[in-house]
């Protein structure tokens, strides 16, 4: 016998549905929508009951898991019984009394209205609800919350659903004979419909939990045509779906559950979660019971979002009603799951020769035909399949066909003019006057969304892709600054002149409208350029040039720490901690380098300002203890390991360079062996980080290939150096400090 197949990943949701959603949506946080890349909007066309079953990483879209088993009919039950008191109850106190209130509360108001107590429950003493003991309604509506209460002692607890045959947690055992006789009186001999409709929904889970499944079964056939199809009604059919269910009758379970799923939206989930098709046999069984075509398409709609096969469920939902409603989720899951192929950085990608893509010949067929309840979302379904294949003039076809059926709404306007402007990018080999003058509107038009003005729209992976798109078009005609504006390349900053150039455009004094969007677009703003080229200038020792542009920013950043001091060991929380008599800006700080630099070529106290500025160049490093220095938009920040910065600046800022220049000008200042023996330490310090950025950051996905990558120890000339000076106290230091000399000099 053929079995219907559940995807794996399927099985293991399932297997771990009573974990709770703690995992899928702390993962869905870290990694972007749970849609993944989406520029198709289901909001736009489908019905929001359906909302849940939208594709998602998650198990049910926006929610993870359901758990709102105990909860999901509160709002609705404060409704109805304030509609049985004609809306003379405060809600407040229906709340308090259906959903907080203790069964002995309960149990001492009966007492109170039955005359066998001469006072109320404390906690509800000065409820409006107790204020007339003859109220018959007030008598009826206690007797029955009476017997609701009981019912709840086995029926809410926590299960994952409140008829989850397959739970494992403990249910109370009672003898429920005395309360489903109680029950069964309320549903036989009451005259009032809506209390009666409730004694049945008690009685049913009551024997649900209590007795036999048939015996669920019977009740519900006995009863079901008395009552309204209403919330109540499909509580009672799931109940009852689930007997069958306990049976392993599936055929019969999955027909009602479609049922419930299909007449009750608070229960969709529910029911979505409790249909489990097993055979081919019992699912041919289950569209044999059906009544109609829609009924059948309830069925399919089912399976293929439990399954994930849309295509076979469009298919035969198509076939028993083009016009059916139930095609337009199927329609957003397979186009949302489709899209996938479609990211921000590679945008569509054909398919492969010579294979065809199956959706996209289903969705172009019923497109072709017109006779959908929304003709015009196919229309444009098949035109953004056509073109996440790369059939650009096919998808522009469709795309002028969907215009002239679309409504009005702005959501759907809205995604014909998002799909039509990615298909006219993705078509388009060179950008000229003409072509930016058409699309700066569109441009615009995307500015103009942000996460509250239209929340459900999935415009940002698409403009992602367009400015990244864009960038790349410009940069093959070698307009590098307009490419720039569109998608910032941490490789172009490289190029001096490419700095000058985007700093002449982003202040350029008349701009056309489209140069005004192209600089609104950038990231990267003047004051950015003028504080990156600081930085490089001060790393390469122009500290002139340097003081200059820093001093055309507005603001500079306060360092952390003493840029001048030297440690033995790096320690950059120490350096931030230590008391700062004064705290250096980035302009302050070049200022302050200058005044040292000037007294060191003068010829003043020569070791101690080559030290110095030694220390600063050093500290200015990725090694240092002021990397806020060369933290800039530009280069980035927070970068706490050389293999986190960006490769195109890892090189600069784990140089080593200049220190070693000062501190070996220090070295051929020293007039002392302590001051040697300091300066050759440091010497080894830096020798030490350029074998790591040779050997370990110069090339990352070929570090374990460097010569001497894998040499347990390696004995810097600094080192060597250093033990001429073992009278010196600095050395004792050394010894004390650095466990790595320590070891050097044992061997």
């Amino acid at each position: 016998m053929k079995k219907i197949s559940l995807p794996k990943s399927w099985i293991i949701l399932t297997s771990i549905c009573g974990l709770g959603t703690g995992l899928a949506l702390a993962c869905a946080g870290d990694w972007g929508p749970e849609y993944g890349t989406s520029n198709f909007t289901p909001e736009v066309f489908v019905d929001t009951a359906y909302s849940p079953f939208f594709y998602s990483s998650n198990f049910y879209y926006g929610i993870g898991h359901d758990e709102s088993q105990d909860t999901r009919f509160n709002t609705g039950n404060i409704t109805d019984w304030s509609g049985y008191f004609s809306q003379s109850i405060p809600k407040e106190e229906l709340q308090y009394t259906l959903e907080k209130a203790s069964a002995s509360s309960i149990d001492s108001a009966n007492a109170w209205l039955n005359g066998k107590s001469s006072s109320t429950p404390l906690s509800m003493s000065s409820f409006h609800l107790l204020q007339n003991k003859s109220d018959k309604k007030v008598q009826a509506f206690f007797r029955y919350l009476r017997l609701a209460k009981q019912c709840e002692a086995f029926a809410v607890n926590g299960l994952e659903y409140s008829w989850d045959y397959g739970s494992k947690k403990s249910k109370p055992s009672i003898d429920a004979t005395g309360l489903n006789k109680e029950l069964m009186n309320g549903l036989t001999t009451g005259n009032d419909p809506f209390l009666k409709q409730r004694y049945w929904f008690q009685l049913e889970r009551s024997y649900f939990f209590n007795r036999s499944p048939k015996d669920v079964i019977a009740l519900f056939s006995t009863y079901e045509k008395q009552f309204p199809a209403g919330p109540m009604y499909y509580r009672c059919l799931s109940y009852m779906a689930g007997a069958w269910y306990k049976l392993k009758d599936y055929t019969k379970a999955n027909y009602y559950y479609s049922r419930v799923y299909d007449g009750c939206n608070t229960l969709k989930t529910v029911a979505h979660y409790s249909f489990h098709p097993q055979e081919e046999k019992d699912w041919q069984g289950t569209l044999a019971l059906c009544h109609n075509n829609d009924e059948q398409a309830t069925l399919w709609q089912m399976l293929g979002v439990f399954y994930g096969d849309e295509k076979r469920a469009i298919g035969e939902i198509y076939r028993l009603n083009p016009r059916s409603e139930k095609l337009d989720l199927l329609l957003a899951r397979a186009v949302n799951s489709a899209e996938q192929r479609f990211n921000s950085h590679d945008g569509p990608t054909k398919a492969k020769p010579n294979t065809p893509d199956s959706l996209s010949v289903l969705v172009t067929r019923i497109a072709d035909a017109g006779n959908t309840g929304k003709p015009w979302i196919w229309q444009l379904a098949a035109g953004y399949l056509n073109m996440l294949n790369g059939k650009y003039k096919n998808a522009g076809t469709y795309y002028s066909r969907a215009e002239k059926l679309l409504p009005q709404e702005k959501l759907p306007q809205a995604q014909f003019r998002l799909l039509k402007l990615l298909n006219k990018i993705a078509s388009t080999t060179t950008i000229n006057a003409s072509l930016e003058n058409e699309l700066r509107p569109e441009i615009e038009w995307l500015l103009s969304f942000n996460s509250t003005t239209e929340p459900q729209f999935r415009y940002a992976d698409a403009f992602d892709w367009l400015k990244k798109t864009m960038a790349a078009k410009y940069k093959a005609q070698h307009a590098l600054v307009r490419s720039e504006c569109f998608s910032s390349n941490s490789y172009f900053y490289l190029n001096d002149h490419n700095v000058e150039d985007m700093k002449a455009f982003l202040e350029k004094p008349a701009k056309t409208p489209y140069e005004d969007l192209c600089v609104r677009l950038s990231v990267i703003k003047a004051e950015d350029l003028y504080e990156y080229q600081a930085i490089r200038l001060a790393q390469a020792d122009k500290i002139d040039e340097a003081i200059a542009k820093m001093g055309q920013i507005t603001t500079t950043t306060e360092l952390l720490g003493n840029p001048f001091n030297g440690r033995i060991q790096d320690c950059h929380d120490c350096d931030h901690a230590a008391p700062q008599k004064v705290k250096y800006t980035k302009l302050s700080f070049l200022r302050k380098l200058k005044e040292i630099k000037d007294k060191a070529a003068s010829g003043q106290d020569a070791y101690t300002n080559a030290v110095l500025l030694g220390n600063a160049f050093y500290n200015i490093t990725h090694y240092g203890n002021a990397r806020v220095f060369y933290e800039c938009k530009i280069m980035g920040s927070g970068q706490s390991e050389p293999f986190i910065i960006d490769s195109a600046f890892r090189s600069p800022l784990t140089d080593m360079t200049m220190a070693t220049k000062y501190y070996t000008m220090a070295l051929n200042a020293a007039q002392t062996d302590e001051q040697k023996a300091k300066c050759q330490y440091m010497l080894a310090k830096c020798e030490r980080n350029e074998w790591y950025n040779r050997t370990i950051y110069s090339d990352i996905k070929n570090q374990y290939g460097a010569p001497d990558r894998h040499q347990d120890f390696i004995a810097w000339k600094g080192f060597q150096s250093l033990k001429q000076y073992s009278n010196t106290q600095y050395y004792k230091d050394v010894i004390r400090e650095c466990g790595y000399f320590k070891t050097y000099i044992s061997k």
